[in-house]
């Protein structure tokens, strides 16, 4: 599902990730974790195409997006879901439009633009939110709307930057079980986070970053 291959990501004299070598599988759940600066975010924005390494290879799907034509960015993006820690929804717009917005450029029917929203709503327990506005939610319930975006269009991928990093302990806990649920279908899931609780909670596999290289790599791991 993702191949890194020996990437390089310098800013000027300065090296964001080093040598950086790295496979999921599909179906995989897997925490990225460090302290700030060690290169969690430059990563993940690499599979999304944010950033572009300065040298190496990223595969996603088997495809190498490393050089791909800036045109051909909104298509990659379409193929998976991502989860961000500040939500972007678009304040001024119903959570239904929030999540239908991502399907609606795809020729589908009204009938099963709605069909894919309530389930997706459904999956993160938010039936009863589809006419309300993201400022009427809480933090926790904005989360999960912007989860269910990211799988209303049945992505093989998600990836989550910090989805927890502006919720409190329980909000965190639910987000992250809904994550699994996710994954749980089949979906491969990727999350940076800093929160040690979490990781060791649910152990699962763990890569650790210091410094922009990988320094650990287990199995049913936990932060430390």
């Amino acid at each position: 599902m993702i191949v890194l291959k020996d990437i390089i990501k310098q800013y000027k004299n300065k090296f964001a990730l080093y040598n950086v070598n790295l496979h999921i599988s599909p179906g995989e759940f897997v925490f990225l974790v460090g302290s700030s600066g060690a290169g969690k975010s430059t990563l993940m924005k690499m599979l999304y195409m944010e950033e572009r390494p300065t040298r190496g290879q990223v595969l996603v799907g088997g495809i190498n997006i490393a050089n791909l034509h800036p045109n051909k960015i909104p298509n990659l993006r379409r193929c998976m879901g991502i989860v961000f820690q500040d939500y972007k929804l678009l304040q001024s717009h119903t959570v239904y439009d929030n999540i239908a917005y991502v399907i609606r450029t795809m020729g589908i029917s009204s009938k099963e633009i709605e069909a894919r929203v309530f389930g997706a709503l459904k999956v993160v327990g938010l039936e009863d939110k589809a006419r309300s506005k993201p400022t009427e939610l809480s933090g926790g319930e904005q989360q999960r709307v912007s989860i269910a975006r990211a799988i209303v269009n049945g992505p093989p991928l998600l990836i989550a930057d910090e989805p927890t990093g502006n919720l409190d302990p329980k909000n965190s806990m639910e987000v992250m079980q809904i994550l699994e649920q996710v994954n749980q279908r089949g979906i491969t899931i990727l999350v940076s986070t800093h929160d040690h609780a979490i990781v060791n909670h649910f152990r699962k596999r763990v890569i650790t970053l210091e410094q922009g290289q990988i320094i650990k790599d287990v199995q049913a791991g936990t932060y430390d």
